[in-house]
């Protein structure tokens, strides 16, 4: 285990080792790092539904002391994050209380980008990168609102020249699941709660022998069971809303990746492409 690697890292990288008992207190505080930080072990293990026993065990497992030394590793992480925004709160004027709660809304954001970076896999989005650029034709499963990030995918692999299809559960769009094989990707973007059309796809296309791809939040996802590679990425906020900051910039910087693997590619399908915008008066002039 690296010397340097955060708490919440080394819990997303020992999830699958983890009994059932200890996955659930691993969720609750992968769910909430800055309420769990401040959990004793009758709270914690009262809001995962398992023995103070088990929480004690699980502190160990995950490389701590015992739980306050669990309970101080996420403390310091909470600090850290609350020291920023204190000290962003009091560099601004701000003037009642719907002004503080709209800057919160953009820290909540902030904070999922930050726990996206402590527990990002390198190593696997490398792979996924190396996935992609390889495959004949991707296909990407999303629906309802992680449509967005589907639509978002797709319109920028065109500029790879890759052949996409966007499975959203319109039945037309399903049959074209049989044309997918092992020189394929097929990625699935689903987050809690999670859309049946999504995890069935997903099942269907490990059936299938496709390669496939999870973006998804929680190592307790249904999409991981069927995934070759899994990104989870933090979409939680204090919202009936999703906040999908952290996977757009997952998505985003696979993309990035895999333009500066081919520069010469990406340059030359620019080239082309101006010419039709030109032509078709795509975009409006600047005045």
């Amino acid at each position: 285990m690296e010397a340097d690697s955060t708490v919440l890292r080394r819990i997303a990288q020992l999830y699958s080792q983890m009994s059932p008992s200890q996955q659930m207190i691993a969720d609750v505080i992968l769910k909430d790092p800055e309420a769990s930080a401040f959990y004793n072990v009758a709270e914690l293990a009262r809001k995962a539904k398992v023995s103070d026993s088990t929480v004690t065990r699980f502190a160990a497992f995950v490389g701590c002391s015992g739980f306050p030394a669990l309970s101080r590793e996420l403390q310091e992480l909470v600090r850290s994050r609350l020291t920023t925004s204190e000290r962003y709160q009091l560099s601004r004027a701000l003037e009642n209380e719907e002004q503080r709660t709209v800057i919160q809304f953009f820290e909540d954001d902030a904070q999922n980008i930050k726990m996206l970076m402590e527990r990002v896999d390198l190593e696997g989005f490398e792979r996924t990168v190396d996935r992609l650029l390889k495959a004949r034709r991707i296909g990407v499963i999303c629906s309802r609102s992680s449509l967005s990030l589907g639509l978002f995918f797709e319109f920028y692999l065109h500029l790879l020249d890759k052949e996409v299809v966007i499975f959203n559960g319109e039945p037309r769009t399903s049959d074209l699941l049989q044309r997918f094989g092992p020189e394929d990707v097929i990625v699935g973007i689903g987050f809690a709660r999670y859309t049946r059309f999504t995890i069935e796809g997903m099942k269907y296309a490990r059936k299938k022998g496709v390669p496939t791809i999870a973006i998804t939040d929680y190592p307790s996802s249904p999409l991981v069971r069927f995934a070759d590679e899994v990104h989870c990425t933090p979409t939680g906020i204090a919202s009936h809303m999703d906040s999908f900051t952290a996977p757009l910039s997952l998505v985003t910087a696979l993309l990035r990746t895999m333009f500066n693997r081919v520069p010469e590619q990406v340059s030359k399908t620019l080239n082309e492409l101006e010419d039709i915008w030109s032509d078709f008066e795509i975009y409006g002039e600047r005045k």
